[in-house]
């Protein structure tokens, strides 16, 4: 699939290398919204072969999000937790530090919206997002993505659970911008 600026496809094996080192740069950053990811070359290589096994009806449920110039690696996109009533699954989205306020999250994830509706026929998306994380929230409401739910953690499973804000997008919303599915 392709946006103005990106070039997202399914990742392949010879991808773990350049996937460790996003990983691996962006850890700081990333563990204030999410749990530790491991980021050697063999966890990101077990992954991948997760991620195709996870395909659906020969269509990819990840991409990794590269930029068309250069084809530096600026992010990662996931559809996962797939149900059939309603047809729907979970959104999920990092983008690199390096990559940050150039609006290159918003791009990926239109992208990835427009095929999960248009391509595998989806209904409803729901996003999870840490609560600190205005960021998100804000790229998630310009994607026409409502607030459902706020959870809490449960008092001595804080380390296991964190806060988090659920957002859901129906096929109906409108105003997402065209891309190249």
């Amino acid at each position: 699939m392709k946006t103005l600026r990106l070039i997202l496809r399914e990742p392949a094996a010879d991808d773990a290398p350049a996937l460790s080192a996003y990983y691996r740069r962006n850890a700081a950053r990333f563990s204030r919204w999410e749990p530790a990811r491991a980021d050697d070359v063999e966890a990101q290589r077990a992954w991948i072969d997760e991620r195709q096994r996870a395909r659906r009806a020969d269509h990819a449920t990840g991409f990794l999000v590269f930029e068309a110039v250069g084809g530096a690696l600026a992010g990662v996109v996931t559809l996962d937790g797939f149900s059939e009533r309603p047809r729907g699954a979970m959104l999920s989205y990092s983008i690199d530090a390096a990559c940050e306020g150039r609006g290159y999250a918003s791009e990926a994830v239109a992208c990835t919206i427009a095929y999960a509706f248009d391509v595998l026929g989806l209904d409803v998306l729901t996003a999870y997002y840490h609560p600190g994380n205005a960021r998100s929230g804000r790229l998630l409401e310009g994607q026409g993505f409502r607030i459902i739910a706020r959870t809490d953690p449960v008092a001595g499973f804080e380390a296991l659970m964190r806060p988090q804000v659920v957002a859901e997008r129906t096929r109906a919303a409108s105003g997402l911008p065209a891309t190249d599915v």
